[in-house]
């Protein structure tokens, strides 16, 4: 009798765990890996609603960041040489992810003969989504699923040519994912007699409707990098009137304001991403041997914004520990040292410095050389990372199933 009762006992402790949504909630947010969260959530309807809320999902999501699966290079042979086609570089990953990796399809060389014709293209991904922009001025874009190449592939509608006000002609289009894809913006710059228009679209079934417009008071505001955006405000850094700057655009008031930058902030060597919490954005700078990250906060307690210094880093330090060359911060006149692309939430960065590409892990200070341009190609032109697939799309529960089973 007394063995008889021991599974009985332990099936109710079991039950008691598992029917409290608190103590599931705790057990599925220590799940390490997306693919093992989807799987598990598929246990039954509950937990299916409970892993699907979207608190929980921005929790899982700060305790277990998108993981990078790889990046894409794009080099050329020389600085003004025709671009070659974008290569993938797979980054290690645990075994969980390593089988994700291997299932899909990166490869974009049957791209080539259309898509990658010119030298007017680029690329961006976005959750999981790579989006190749073809033509100057007026992009066409594809939109390609590495992940489940079979299954995704798609071409957004044309960009709009003209502004909606009268005898202003667009001369470039910058196209954001926003949602990780599941939305689609277009910031449209245009001009007449040298006064700028600023449109913004948004993708609506086939059709680009309009969202904001504003025909800015100063006159040369150029672009540095591709805008970013969250909670309808569009984020960029630019040369106004030959000063750096951010540019903030509000889109539903359609208003344009210009942010100085902190004075140690020079035009070279320069990133920017999205916080995490979407409360502002990060700004990454190197200067010398220091890596310095600010954040301009929108959430500020009194109303107010302003620059926060987040973290200094001294890479020389981290370049001695790791037995790494520091030849790349000799030259002070002019450093060799360059930010290449900033990842999501300023959690990793990509490096420069002589053809040789560092990814730094800022959260653990670890700085690794990923690649190396060849004596073929001796110019890199790009890198765009590759992330793993945030929040996770679930398959559709079949009907009937009981949401206690």
């Amino acid at each position: 009798m007394e063995g008889e009762s021991e599974p009985a006992a332990a099936a109710a402790v079991f039950s008691a765990v598992l029917d409290d949504d608190d103590l599931l909630g705790e057990i599925l947010a220590r799940v390490a890996f997306p693919t093992s969260f989807v799987r598990a959530a598929l246990v039954c309807k509950r937990w299916l609603r409970l892993a699907s809320a979207p608190a929980f999902l921005r929790r899982f999501g700060d305790l277990h960041p998108p993981s990078l699966l790889g990046f894409y290079v794009v080099t050329r042979a020389h600085a003004s040489a025709e671009k070659q086609s974008p290569q993938f570089v797979p980054v290690p990953q645990p075994p969980e992810l390593a089988a994700v990796a291997r299932r899909a399809s990166f490869n974009l060389d049957s791209l080539r003969g259309d898509w990658l014709r010119s030298e007017w293209f680029d690329l961006d991904c976005r959750n999981g989504l790579v989006h190749v922009f073809h033509g100057h001025g007026h992009p066409e874009v594809m939109v390609r699923s590495p992940l489940c190449p079979a299954t995704y592939t798609a071409v957004l509608p044309p960009v709009p040519s003209t502004s909606i006000h009268d005898g202003f002609t667009y001369y470039y289009h910058d196209i954001l994912a926003n949602g990780g894809g599941q939305s689609y913006f277009c910031l449209a710059l245009g001009s007449k007699e040298q006064q700028p228009v600023w449109d913004v679209y948004v993708l609506q079934g086939d059709t680009w409707a309009i969202y904001s417009s504003v025909v800015p008071e100063i006159q040369e505001i150029a672009l540095a990098l591709n805008s970013l955006i969250s909670h309808d405000k569009m984020y960029n850094l630019a040369l106004v009137s030959g000063t750096f700057m951010l540019v903030l655009l509000d889109l539903p008031s359609s208003s344009l304001s210009l942010v100085s930058l902190p004075e140690e902030v020079e035009y070279k060597s320069t990133g920017m991403s999205l916080a995490n919490d979407d409360s502002g954005v990060h700004l990454i700078h190197v200067k010398g041997s220091h890596l310095r990250i600010w954040l301009y906060d929108m959430t500020d307690k009194k109303g107010l914004a302003d620059w926060l210094l987040v973290d200094t880093i001294c890479l020389r330090e981290i370049c001695v520990h790791q037995m790494i060359s520091t030849r790349m911060f000799d030259d002070v006149g002019d450093p060799s040292l360059m930010v290449r692309e900033v990842g999501v939430d300023s959690g990793f960065l990509f490096l420069e410095a002589d053809g040789v590409l560092y990814l730094f892990d800022i959260k653990r200070k670890e700085l690794k050389k990923v690649y190396e341009v060849t004596q073929e190609d001796r110019y890199l032109y790009g890198v765009t990372p590759f992330m793993m697939v945030w929040p996770p799309k679930f398959p559709v529960m079949k009907e009937g199933c009981d949401p206690k089973e």
